[in-house]
């Protein structure tokens, strides 16, 4: 797993690294004065020191983003800083955005009779063939329910659609069954609807076999991240941030935050698909990072989490990948090469 972690990323980082002798800095003054000489010590590789100008910036002025994005950007490469950059980098997009958008959430939703809430998409239980049977369950019960529909899939998998309860869903990577304990991997995200795969359970009810996917009075559990645009977020500094937040939390391996490393890269992408580190600042030459080896580097946080099907869709979302067979023994290998593409492109 490690194989597409930090270490490729930074790999592909243009810096100059390893010049440690000390610059020239221009006589400069104040908040903006603080921000240029963090940026000429971060290209100069002297991280405590420009995380040092940073922090002065922030207390010159810290209604301003950047430079909470330098020192964000600088304890990257300060592990003994990594606990408070995730800080820097929301203080950035707050101050940038006007609210911090990415908002975290866990909640439960319970199956309801005509299963209207975890809505099943299978081709094969179409309203026109679920609905009679579902319309049974107070007379026939629940055991019977499931007997009619095994009948029908056998022991396959189900895939279902729903809406969580807040709008803008981002990343999210299970959603478990209260009931059954068991987790559905959740494989794609559009339109609001989170889709889902979830495996037959068979469980004993009164003596009787019970099988069950998601069924009535179920409860399932789920934790998400979205991406509220009603601000309509943006700005260099945002999204230099995103892009570090993604960055930290690969970096921090299992010390890291997946799930809001993913959500920062799908943002970043919505606001600038063609998204340069950077991009127009006088920082703009210290990393060579682009929105594909963001995006790539959310797979790889997926992925190394072994939500593969989320991986996937977030390569497929950049047009990689389009080639891949789930159900192909190598799926998971082929997977992490087109990753590891992504990731050095």
């Amino acid at each position: 797993m490690k194989l597409i972690t930090a270490i490729a990323i930074l790999g592909s980082l243009v810096l100059l690294s390893g010049c440690y002798d000390s610059p020239t800095y221009p006589e400069t003054q104040g908040y903006d004065g603080f921000i240029e000489l963090g940026w000429e010590s971060y290209g100069a590789g002297n991280y405590s020191i420009a995380l040092e100008y940073f922090l002065d910036a922030v207390d010159a002025d810290p209604s301003q983003p950047e430079g909470y994005v330098g020192a964000g950007w600088a304890t990257i490469y300060l592990p003994d800083y990594w606990r408070i950059t995730d800080e820097y980098f929301y203080m950035a997009i707050q101050q940038q955005a006007g609210y911090y958008p990415l908002g975290e959430y866990s909640e439960s939703q319970v199956q309801d009779t005509m299963w209207t809430v975890f809505e099943c998409i299978h081709p094969d239980l179409p309203t026109s063939v679920l609905d009679p049977i579902l319309e049974q369950t107070a007379d026939s019960g629940i055991v019977w329910v499931g007997e009619q529909i095994e009948a029908i899939v056998g022991d396959a998998d189900l895939p279902y659609r729903f809406q969580p309860l807040q709008s803008g869903p981002i990343a999210c990577f299970t959603v478990t069954n209260g009931y059954t304990t068991v987790p559905a991997a959740v494989d794609s995200i559009m339109d609001g609807w989170i889709y889902i795969t979830v495996p037959q359970s068979m469980l004993e009810v009164g003596g009787e076999d019970y099988y069950t996917w998601i069924g009535v009075d179920e409860q399932n559990n789920y934790t998400y991240r979205v991406f509220d645009q009603s601000g309509s977020p943006s700005g260099q500094s945002m999204l230099d941030a995103m892009a570090g937040s993604v960055m930290i939390q690969d970096i921090r391996g299992e010390n890291g935050d997946p799930l809001l490393g993913v959500a920062s890269a799908f943002a970043l992408d919505i606001v600038d698909g063609d998204y340069s580190f950077g991009d127009g600042t006088i920082y703009s030459q210290y990393e060579s990072l682009d929105n594909m080896q963001v995006k790539g580097t959310g797979a790889a946080l997926a992925f190394a989490m072994q939500y593969f099907r989320f991986a996937w869709f977030t390569c497929l979302s950049e047009g990689q990948g389009t080639g891949l067979d789930p159900t192909s023994p190598t799926f998971v290998t082929d997977l992490m090469l087109v990753i590891e593409s992504m990731i050095s492109s």
